[in-house]
């Protein structure tokens, strides 16, 4: 199987959402530099095409669940999953008229990585690369990086951006 860039995904099912899983994977951080707090963080793992990056994933098929979509992009990945791999973040993008379909995407925790862990995936069309968190594109990715991190809940989000959420009452 070959990872798939969201600019040369096929179209969903359904023309007006695209359901997606990504995997959040980590480089751990070896040497922090400890007078700058971004030098901290884990680095993570992003598929690039055409200068455009993202976190590795699937969009989800009919009838399939989220943690098998998961376990397909582990397999093209040539990594192992938990049996259920924690949700780190759910984050809808709207659709734009003529220009992209509506996005639903779950942030799945993908695990740790060495760095040189993904030097032998094909280069055939898409590369990877790890990205500082200064350097992910996309808002969502660093709202999941801090659920991991933190072990807090998962974020709700629209466009990368938090929503609110009531607290379950406990008693």
């Amino acid at each position: 199987m070959k990872l798939v860039h969201p600019l040369n995904a096929p179209h969903s099912p359904n023309p007006h959402r695209e359901i997606w899983v990504f995997l959040l994977i980590r480089c751990p951080v070896e040497n922090p530099k400890y007078f700058a707090p971004l030098g901290m963080w884990p680095r993570v793992l992003q598929v690039v095409r055409d200068g455009w990056s993202c976190p590795p994933g699937v969009i989800v098929r009919p009838g399939e669940s989220i943690p098998a979509a998961a376990r397909r992009v582990a397999d093209a990945l040539g990594i192992t999953l938990p049996k259920e791999p924690a949700l780190l973040a759910v984050d809808q993008q709207p659709a734009i008229e003529g220009e992209q379909d509506e996005e639903l995407a779950f942030i799945l925790d993908g695990g740790s990585a060495p760095e040189d862990a993904f030097a032998s995936l094909p280069r055939d069309e898409v590369d990877v690369e790890w990205s500082a968190v200064e350097n992910l594109e996309r808002v969502a990715l660093v709202h999941a990086l801090r659920t991991r991190l933190l072990a807090v809940e998962p974020a709700l989000l629209v466009e990368g951006m938090p929503q609110p959420t009531k607290r379950r009452r406990e008693g």
